[in-house]
C-alpha cells in the first residue's frame, strides 16, 4: 500500500506543466533619439524609426498611447480621418494619361497619426494646418507600448511638433519661422554680399552675348497657383518683362519633359494636365530622381565658327499642393538665341 502510494504521487508530480516562458524585451531596446518628430503638413510622410531591440523577442507590436497637447489636455484631432489618395495597382512612370493615373488610386480616409504596429514606424498623412496644430504652437505628446508575449515596455513623453503646409519645393521661407531666407550674391567688384533667397535654375553654357556666359544668379524660378485644377504651366520672360516664345526653345524634349500631358502651346506658354504631387511617389523614374521632378529647356544656335552650340536651364523641383500651377522662369539678362 505504502508503494502504491508513492507510485501515485511521482505520477501527480510528473504531470505539472512547467512555468510558460516569457519572450525576452530588452530594456535597452529603444527608438533613436529624436527630439521633436518634425512633419511637414500637406503631404504624407513615413518616419522610419529604426527601433532597437537589441536582441529582444520577435514579434513585437507597437500601440501609441495617451496622445496630448502639450498641456496634458486630449488631442483626439491626431486621431481624426483625413481624407487621402492611395496606390491601389502600381505605379511607374510609364502611364499614358491623366485618368490612367487616377485610374492607379483611390480616395480613402484615414487618422491623420499611426503607427505601423510590426515595425514602430510612424505614419503622417496629409492634411492642413487647419486641423492639425503647427509650429509655432507647442505641439503634442504622445507614449508608445511596445510588447511581445509577457513583456512590455513603455516610451513616454515622445514630442510631436508638425511645421505648416509647404506648398512647392523649393521654397524661399524658412520651413519653421516662415522668414524670407537669406542667400550670399557677388558684386561686380567680387564684394559679397546677402540678399533675399531666390530660386535659381542651373544654367548650362547660357550666353547673354557672343562672348559671355550668363551666371545662375542672373535668373530665378518663381511659383504661383493659379486656381483649383490639376495642371502645371511654364512661363518664360526676358529682362524687359517680355514673354520668349517656348518654341525657341528648339532643343526641349517637351512629350517627356514631366510626367504631363496634352500639352498645349501658345507664344507666351506651354500647359500640361498632370496629376498630384509632382513627382507622384518618392521612387526614381524617367521624370523624377530623389524625390524631386525635374525639368530642363534646351536650344541650340551657331556659335563662333559656325559651330553649333547648345544651352540649356532647368530645375529640380516638387510641388505638393494639387492645383493649377505656373511655374515662371524670369532671366534679368535675355539669353542670347540667335545665331552669331
Amino acid at each position: 500500500m505504502i508503494l502504491c502510494t508513492g507510485i501515485l504521487a511521482g505520477s501527480i508530480s510528473s504531470c505539472k506543466k512547467a512555468p510558460q516562458e516569457r519572450d525576452y524585451l530588452s530594456n535597452k531596446a529603444g527608438f533613436e533619439q529624436v527630439d521633436t518628430y518634425s512633419p511637414v503638413l500637406g503631404r504624407t510622410f513615413l518616419y522610419k524609426t529604426n527601433f532597437q531591440a537589441d536582441g529582444s523577442s520577435f514579434p513585437l507590436l507597437f500601440t501609441l498611447q495617451n496622445l496630448r497637447h502639450a498641456d496634458g489636455t486630449p488631442a483626439p484631432e491626431l486621431t481624426q480621418n483625413v481624407t487621402v489618395k492611395e496606390w491601389v495597382k502600381d505605379y511607374d512612370g510609364a502611364e499614358k494619361t491623366y485618368q490612367e493615373i487616377e485610374d492607379k488610386r483611390k480616395t480613402v480616409q484615414h487618422p491623420f497619426f499611426e503607427i505601423r504596429p510590426g515595425a514602430g514606424d510612424f505614419i503622417f498623412r496629409q492634411t492642413t494646418s487647419a486641423q492639425i496644430r503647427a509650429y509655432p504652437d507647442s505641439g503634442y505628446l504622445f507614449d508608445v507600448k511596445v510588447q511581445n508575449k509577457g513583456n512590455e515596455l513603455l516610451f513616454t513623453k515622445l514630442r510631436l511638433q508638425p511645421l505648416q503646409e509647404v506648398p512647392y519645393e523649393p521654397y524661399e521661407y524658412d520651413y519653421a519661422t516662415r522668414q524670407r531666407k537669406t542667400e550670399t550674391r557677388t558684386d561686380v567688384r567680387g564684394n559679397n554680399y546677402n540678399a533675399p533667397f531666390s530660386i535659381h535654375p542651373n544654367l548650362v553654357n547660357v550666353n547673354v552675348s557672343k562672348d559671355t556666359l550668363m551666371a545662375d544668379s542672373a535668373a530665378v524660378v518663381y511659383f504661383r497657383k493659379t486656381g483649383n485644377g490639376h495642371s502645371l504651366t511654364f512661363k518664360f520672360y526676358d529682362q524687359d518683362s517680355m514673354p520668349i516664345d517656348p518654341l525657341k526653345l528648339n532643343a526641349t524634349k517637351w512629350d517627356v519633359l514631366l510626367h504631363g500631358f496634352d500639352a498645349q502651346f501658345t507664344k507666351t506658354q506651354v500647359t500640361y494636365n498632370v496629376a498630384y504631387p509632382i513627382p507622384l511617389t518618392s521612387l526614381d523614374t524617367k521624370y523624377a530622381v530623389a524625390g524631386n521632378a525635374n525639368v530642363t529647356f534646351g536650344y541650340t544656335r551657331k556659335g563662333t565658327g559656325g559651330f553649333r552650340n547648345t544651352s540649356s536651364f532647368g530645375l529640380s523641383f516638387a510641388i505638393w499642393q494639387e492645383g493649377d500651377w505656373e511655374m515662371i522662369f524670369r532671366f534679368y539678362r535675355t539669353p542670347r538665341f540667335q545665331d552669331e
